[in-house]
């Protein structure tokens, strides 16, 4: 079932909602919910909460991270190179033009530190609600633009928002809480026309997910010399979450200037830059973790709809689905079932993000969720 809000009534709803947001935004982003509670780090948990791969790393990964162990008294910044060679190459990069980083989340801290801070940023209404918190952890200006009537981010509607002072323009595609996906056409246009005077930032974490033939990447504008940062991870359907390796994809210079705000000369360590090399090469493994997704998502789409709850398309290994009393009452009524999920509340509506897991998790999920209800 498929989800539908007429705009007004959903402009009006952001509206209410945003000063929500901004106060509780910290405590919906994973990393800080979860050191909340002790509970969720017992291995009896369903965990479905932070988009993860539950089919683990690949089998030569796995292996990399062991035979990397009796070099880990080596500092790892030298074998950087292999990794970023093997990006640059499928990208049809030279290597000046990649950045490699503890997850893209550091990646997109120096965006928010050399770009975000110096005017405003720009980006949808929701997003991923880390860069949110980041962004003002930083002290930066932010304007949110309200999603289309199809969850999907309104990229007319940000064009009319840019001004002289925006400094760094935030794109999560697919985006996240929704799951919903912008055009590659329209998007490429937007950001041909934004880049003039803003850097223009395109998260593309579930990248390697998308099944839609409308989808593209924004890496043939950074082949252009456009003003576009592109950031990946292999947190996601490579597995590698505990691992923290993320990329960026940029020009040079904007490259150099990212580097500007970096911490540590060296924060990804030698067994994670090993995994990393072996699971970017591993494509039968990323082939069958992407179709065992599509299969379960549809599962799930499938059990929600008949179940009765609005949802919205994704592409992505996620699924947003509307529910009608407090979003976290539900996420807490689904722990003590035993199954971790992620409340959110915008457009004056209560949401549950559910990660996709294996089919087995699904199935105890749709049985705990039906036995709330």
């Amino acid at each position: 079932m498929r989800f539908r809000l007429n705009r007004r009534e959903w402009m009006k709803a952001t509206a209410t909602a945003g000063a929500w947001l901004l106060v509780n935004s910290q405590l919906l982003t994973c990393r800080r919910e979860i050191s909340q509670s002790g509970a969720i780090q017992q291995d009896d948990f369903i965990r479905l909460d932070n988009n993860e791969n539950p089919y683990g790393i690949a089998p030569a990964a796995h292996q990399a991270i062991i035979e990397a162990l009796g070099e880990s008294h080596r500092y790892p910044h030298h074998h950087y190179r292999e990794l970023i060679q093997m990006i640059a190459e499928r990208e049809g990069l030279s290597p000046e033009f990649i950045v490699l980083g503890a997850g893209s989340t550091e990646i997109m801290n120096m965006a928010i530190m050399i770009y975000g801070r110096k005017g405003e940023i720009l980006t949808s209404d929701p997003t991923y609600f880390d860069f949110i918190f980041y962004a003002e952890q930083a002290g930066c200006s932010i304007r949110r633009v309200p999603v289309d009537d199809q969850f999907k981010i309104d990229l007319k509607a940000m064009a009319k928002e840019i001004n002289s002072t925006t400094s760094l323009i935030y794109i999560c595609n697919p985006n996240n809480p929704t799951g919903a996906m912008v055009d590659g056409r329209n998007l490429r246009s937007f950001c041909e026309e934004a880049s003039r005077n803003s850097l223009v930032f395109v998260d593309e974490a579930y990248h390697e997910y998308v099944d839609d033939t409308n989808y593209s990447s924004m890496v043939s504008l950074v082949r252009e010399g456009r003003k576009i940062l592109i950031t990946r991870t292999f947190s996601k359907i490579y597995g590698l979450a505990g691992l923290r390796v993320g990329y960026g994809l940029a020009h040079p210079d904007i490259i150099e200037n990212l580097k500007r705000a970096e911490m540590n000369f060296a924060s990804i360590s030698y067994p994670s830059l090993k995994a990393a090399i072996k699971a970017y090469n591993d494509h039968e493994f990323t082939r069958q973790v992407k179709e065992k997704n599509k299969l379960v998502k549809a599962y799930l789409e499938e059990k929600l709809d008949q179940l009765g709850y609005d949802r919205i398309p994704s592409q992505a290994n996620f699924v947003l689905f509307q529910v009608h009393r407090s979003s976290k009452e539900i996420a807490e009524a689904l722990k003590k079932e035993k199954v971790l999920t992620r409340p959110f509340v915008f457009g004056d509506q209560n949401w549950i993000r559910v990660s996709i897991g294996t089919l087995a998790e699904i199935q105890t999920f749709i049985t705990a969720l039906a036995k709330i209800s």
